[in-house]
């Protein structure tokens, strides 16, 4: 209803004024939506990955037709351990696991001289654990209390990708990451609720599964909140006892069409981690209704008692045998702009037939 509301407003707006309003949107446009590019340019001294296809390594080579490397201790006033011959593309290359694996480090311009460094190639890692927060370690495998509050963690060498020194177009639509949780019952989770259903606080939280990783290690920033205590209207626990499934892969310019689903380069995973009951959770058939509405905090290790709920809406898909619960929030951004994208379009199509 608020968004019907803000359209209709939004449509008096334009009739007043459709001409400032066409261009404020361009504007705008321009501004907040990033330009779509890719990771596969890069500068020179830039760090390339073996397994990384198609890339265009032009602009460090500088013209170069022969690159050299050297073993670690060595320097380029000796023979190198390896020269390679560049037959394939520059502006579409393929740094292959069977010609780089097992010669990572400095790569230089060997012919024509001057020697100089063109780039650094590493082999690919990432691991996945999940991540106690309470005690600050790694409980991946384990059975664990279900009040524990926990987190993904991703350690990688793999967000050097990400760095726009080295990749003057990287932008954030670029992730290569995925991430998916799967509950016992092996359905995917694609969001998280902060407490019960009908509780006035709750939050329904999209999962982090496209996480934009920058750093190592990278962190789940709402697993935290993820509240395994919250219950259905009907007193059921959202998140039953039992093993809970991580999985993550990532496939940074196509590395699995050379990799294939390598454990520790393209995936991790999948990892495990069972609730178990604890002395602050509650029975997962226990019921209780018509009782008043509890306070949920983040910090409580309580466990709230279930309300009937007459009336929910959401937007959001939920866990199934949930009933989501309508936050009230302002609008977003990106909700703004996709209503006056909308109505830009009906309104220019409408002025166009005239």
């Amino acid at each position: 209803m608020n968004v019907i509301i803000f359209i209709i407003r939004v449509l008096k707006l334009f009739l007043m004024n459709y001409r400032l309003i066409l261009s404020l949107l361009l504007l705008v446009g321009l501004i907040v939506i990033p330009v779509s590019a890719d990771l596969k340019k890069i500068d020179i001294r830039s760090t390339v990955f073996v397994g990384e296809v198609g890339m265009d390594i032009s602009t460090p080579l500088y013209g170069c037709r022969e690159i050299a490397w050297w073993p670690a201790g060595n320097d380029t006033s000796t023979p190198p351990g390896k020269i390679i011959e560049l037959n394939q593309s520059v502006f579409s290359y393929n740094f292959s696991p069977d010609i780089y694996s097992g010669y990572e480090g400095a790569w230089y311009c060997w012919n024509p001289k001057p020697i100089f460094k063109v780039f650094d190639v590493k082999a690919p890692q990432m691991t996945l654990k999940i991540w106690d927060l309470d005690h600050d370690q790694d409980v991946s495998g384990q059975n664990i209390p279900s009040s524990t509050r926990i987190t993904y963690r991703i350690e990688t060498n793999l967000y050097e990708a990400m760095n726009t020194s080295q990749r003057r177009e990287a932008n954030p639509l670029d992730m290569f990451f995925d991430v998916g949780l799967k509950s016992p019952s092996g359905k995917n989770l694609p969001n998280i609720f902060t407490g019960s259903v009908g509780v006035p606080s709750t939050q329904i939280l999209p999962f982090d599964s496209k996480p934009n990783v920058i750093m190592s290690p990278y962190m789940w920033r709402d697993g935290g909140l993820w509240n395994r205590s919250a219950r259905t209207p009907d007193g059921y626990l959202l998140y039953p006892l039992g093993m809970y499934t991580f999985t993550a892969s990532q496939n940074l310019n196509n590395m699995e069409y050379l990799y294939g689903d390598k454990v520790g380069v393209t995936t991790s995973g999948p990892i495990n981690i069972t609730f178990v009951f604890s002395a602050t959770t509650p029975s997962p058939t226990s019921t209780t209704t018509n009782v008043a509405t509890p306070v949920v905090t983040q910090t409580s290790t309580s466990i709230p008692t279930p309300v009937p709920v007459t009336s929910i809406q959401t937007t959001q898909p939920v866990t199934p045998g949930a009933k989501p619960t309508w936050t009230s929030t302002p609008l977003s951004v990106w909700t703004i702009i996709a209503a006056l994208g909308v109505v830009s379009a009906l309104f220019i199509v409408k002025h166009w037939k005239k």
